[in-house]
């Protein structure tokens, strides 16, 4: 046993201490009190015995402890050398020098940085440059500072070398934009060339503007001092066509003003009855700005007025200018005509303002689809369960009906068209599944081709069942799947939304012990103008037992009309995909009933004021006797400096009052407090209105005619409209003979290099693109394929610029070859304190104590 050291010891719990001195006087107060059967030789040895054993006992409750101290220090000093085989090293008599593999010296300077005393610096000396550079990474690894020594003429020259092109992958014609080329190492000389034409870069950047529509290759060619070629690297980009614009209802001269005006844009013309959601462009030519006036706009039904709302709501551009405005009466222009409009227009009164109160409106929610639907489909394992002859699942049939449903949309909703067109874009669909949780696949957006026929098939396949069971059988919550899925819907911009729901038995009893009612998701969903579509599939719902009665009741509560309850026979339940389908056309049917009944509704009133012979009030046009003021977005858009000293005046401007969250950006300076907005902007959803509230023509512009800036503001106007830039997704990395890096690859897909000379097949390899050999050098597209029920989708991915990566040897960037400290730092000594338990001879004292009580004891009785 190791007696501790007295100059160390303490008490960790001296709180006890108190107690035991208590307990010691009580024991002293009975010798004296208590009475006495034994002489007082005996009594006293006896209670020293007991005194000493309380004594022992509460020192060892005290807890004595030894504590320590130890000092560890960190001084390096001294220099170590590694001499490999052939080095010629110099002599150094206060370094150490070591001749042993790199590994060995390695783990020597290991093992010292542990103790006391490692080296303060390394070197290596070698006979052979790579060797040394080696051994001394592998040291500065271990955080020791090291150089390395090898014969001079082995020490590389730095190479000049090209790290890259800063430049976009998409521009806009006309759009300039400045490229850089990233260079490392001396200066060297740099040839760049635009589609083979030289460029004069400064400081390796360089500005490039393109008017030509398609794919442009950027070049940089780095030559060294003799002019011989060290690197070639390259960009490619593309310019896209002019952004398209729509002229709706501008025939004539008024589509010659405005193509005059906006010469960056390519018009389409349509007339008011040709124009549908077809005018608007597909996926792949979409156009991005609608040019219009008050007066056609006036000549839309409420479905075509819909679709050019909508238009805008998903991110489209629109401009109305107010040619034919005082041929139009304001409360008659279709809904959402009016709603998209960044101004009220204010009809003809009797009394000038403020005496003549402003034509108020109700706000208009943006809506961006004719109709939203969501799919909320039981993912339990019974729905791996087989239907009918066994061919299909019911979660076969699920799927089934979502892709049918897509399919149906993208044929216009209505099976019974002559001409369906797509309405792919005006529409939004959302699909949930669930068990005792709710999971999205997809919260309600737009399915494009991509999307309907390989990517969402794909994910519905990979959905897999639920078969853990949380209470009596029951692993589904319908109550919590729909009322997320309402949740979700509710805020929908759209003019129909349905929920159509899948299950394939009854909900889990919990809910209905917590009071929770189906019809309440109902009343719910009635009240945000939700319809619930509510099926049942499956053995669950026949027969006369509670349980079948129950899953009948869901179905029941949860449809929001009787004829929303569908409960397919056993027979027909392999068709049960069709209520899918149906639902849709219902949807759209009941958006062309809406549309259909605000267009009635508008003829009506026109008729009623024909009837009764009152001519309808017209928008107010005011006189051009006001010039032109510069409003705060002007000054954004335009410069403080747009307007002239003089500022020019319009010959007439229709009378209007800015929406609340409108911006304008130039008035007419009226006597009104308030000043009329004649170019005025405003959001509408994700997409941009402008108004001009004057006419185009010659006449109608009065002063502005002779305003040398005008077509440049209005221009600029324009081209705020247009939709905002998104960001490129860059899918591909650097691509050279040996591999294309691709980020985001699918499994399923073939892919294809499209060089000038043909398609070159590639392959897939851990996130590379290879071919048999080497990839051809230059500008080339990689193209992606993708299988599909209707065959091969293939689209471009992106652009690549196939280049021999320079062949970069250990330390060929590294002139800059930071070796850290040159010594490695002392650090301040590191003082540890160590506590032990010092109990252990206490506890051999009580021991012994306790032993010698009973011999104690028994003197006492003999005595």
């Amino acid at each position: 046993m190791d007696w501790p050291d007295w100059n160390t010891l303490s008490l960790a719990d001296r709180h006890y201490l108190p107690y035991m001195l208590i307990a010691a006087a009580v024991m002293v107060a009975a010798v004296v009190l208590l009475p006495k059967r034994h002489g007082k030789p005996v009594l006293i040895g006896a209670w020293l015995v007991r005194l000493l054993a309380l004594l022992v006992l509460g020192l060892a409750i005290a807890n004595p402890v030894t504590t320590t101290q130890a000092e560890a220090r960190f001084q390096p000093a001294g220099t170590w050398r590694l001499l490999l085989p052939g080095a010629d090293a110099p002599a150094n008599p206060q370094a150490r020098d070591f001749n042993e593999p790199p590994a060995a010296f390695v783990n020597r300077v290991r093992d010292a940085l542990v103790g006391e005393a490692p080296p303060a610096t390394t070197e290596v000396h070698a006979a052979e440059r790579e060797a040394a550079l080696a051994a001394c990474d592998a040291v500065r690894a271990l955080g020791v500072p090291c150089r390395a020594f090898y014969p001079a003429q082995q020490a590389l020259s730095p190479t000049p070398l090209i790290t890259g092109i800063d430049a976009p992958i998409n521009v806009r014609p006309g759009e300039p934009f400045v490229a850089q080329v990233r260079l490392a190492g001396p200066a060297a000389e740099l040839r760049v060339t635009l589609d083979g034409k030289p460029l004069q870069p400064e400081d390796g950047a360089f500005e490039v503007r393109s008017d030509v529509p398609g794919r442009h290759v950027l070049e940089a060619v780095l030559l060294d001092a003799e002019g011989h070629e060290v690197q070639r690297a390259g960009h490619v980009f593309r310019v896209g066509e002019k952004p398209r614009a729509l002229a709706l209802g501008l025939e004539g001269k008024q589509l010659a003003r405005a193509g005059a005006l906006a010469p960056d844009l390519q018009f389409t013309a349509v007339t008011v009855p040709e124009f549908r959601g077809s005018s608007l462009g597909d996926e792949q030519v979409p156009v991005e700005l609608v040019i219009s006036s008050v007066q056609a706009l006036n000549q839309l039904s409420a479905d075509q007025a819909f679709t050019l709302a909508g238009f805008v709501a998903r991110g489209g551009g629109l401009f109305v200018t107010g040619d034919g405005a005082k041929y139009v009466a304001p409360e008659y222009l279709p809904r959402d005509v009016r709603g998209v409009l960044p101004v009220i227009l204010q009809k003809e009164g009797k009394q000038p303002p403020p005496d003549d109160p402003p034509l108020e409106e109700e706000p208009i929610k943006a809506e961006i689809a004719k109709v939203s639907i969501c799919f909320v489909l039981d993912r339990s394992g019974s729905m791996d369960a087989p239907v009918g002859d066994g061919t299909a699942t019911r979660w076969q049939i699920a799927t089934k009906g979502v892709i049918e449903s897509l399919k149906l949309v993208d044929q216009g909703g209505r099976r019974d068209l002559e001409k369906p067109e797509s309405e792919s874009i005006a529409t939004r669909v959302g699909i949930m599944s669930f068990t005792l949780s709710q999971n999205w696949i997809d919260k309600p957006r737009t399915f494009l081709k991509f999307d309907r026929e390989f990517d969402l098939p794909r994910r519905l396949r990979e959905v897999t069942g639920d078969n853990e069971y949380a209470e009596l059988g029951y692993n589904t919550d319908i109550y919590a799947a729909v009322d997320e899925a309402i949740n979700v819907m509710k805020d929908e911009p759209s003019a129909v939304k349905v929920i159509v729901m899948m299950t394939d038995g009854a909900d889990r009893p919990k809910n209905a012990l917590e009071g929770k009612k189906h019809t309440d998701l109902r009343a719910r969903a009635i009240e945000h103008e939700i319809n619930i579509v509510a099926v049942g599939i499956g053995d669950a719902f026949s027969g006369s037992d509670p349980e079948a009665l129950a899953a009948r009741q869901v179905i029941s509560d949860l449809a929001t009309k009787p004829e929303f309850a569908k409960i397919p026979a056993a027979q027909d339940a392999a068709k049960a995909y069709t209520i899918f389908v149906d639902t849709v056309e219902t949807a759209f049917q009941a958006y062309d009933d809406k549309k259909k009944q605000e267009e009635e509704e508008r003829k009506r009133k026109l008729e009623e004021q024909k009837n009764r012979e009152l001519e309808p009030e017209k928008v107010e046009v005011m006189p051009g006797t006001f010039p032109l003021v510069l409003g705060v977005v002007g000054e954004q858009l335009f410069g403080k400096d747009a307007l002239p000293d003089t500022a020019p005046k319009v010959q007439w401007v229709a009378r209007n009052f800015a929406r609340d969250g409108a911006a304008v950006a130039l008035a007419a300076a009226t006597d009104d407090p308030a000043a009329t907005p004649v170019l005025a902007f405003k959001g509408y959803g994700l997409g941009r209105v402008g108004f001009w509230g004057a006419g185009t023509d010659q006449i109608a512009l009065g002063e502005l005619t002779g305003w040398d800036d005008f077509p440049a503001i209005f221009a600029a106007s324009l081209r705020w409209l247009l939709p905002r830039e998104q960001p490129d997704l860059r899918l591909l990395g650097d691509a050279t003979p040996y591999g294309i890096r691709i980020l985001d690859p699918i499994e399923e897909a073939t892919y294809l290099l499209r060089t000038p000379a043909g398609d070159l097949a590639l392959k897939l390899n851990d996130r590379e693109l290879t071919s048999d050999g080497p990839l051809p050098l230059g500008p080339a597209e990689v193209v992606e394929r993708v299988p599909s029920e209707s065959g091969p989708i293939e689209r471009v991915i992106g652009d690549v610029y196939v280049a021999n990566a320079p062949a970069v040897v250990a330390r060929q960037l590294a002139l800059d070859e930071d070796e850290g400290p040159a010594t490695l730092q002392a650090r301040p000594p590191e003082v540890t304190r160590q506590t032990r338990e010092a109990t252990l001879p206490l506890l051999y004292l009580l021991t012994l104590v306790l032993l010698i009580m009973p011999i104690e004891r028994l003197i006492r009785r003999r005595s």
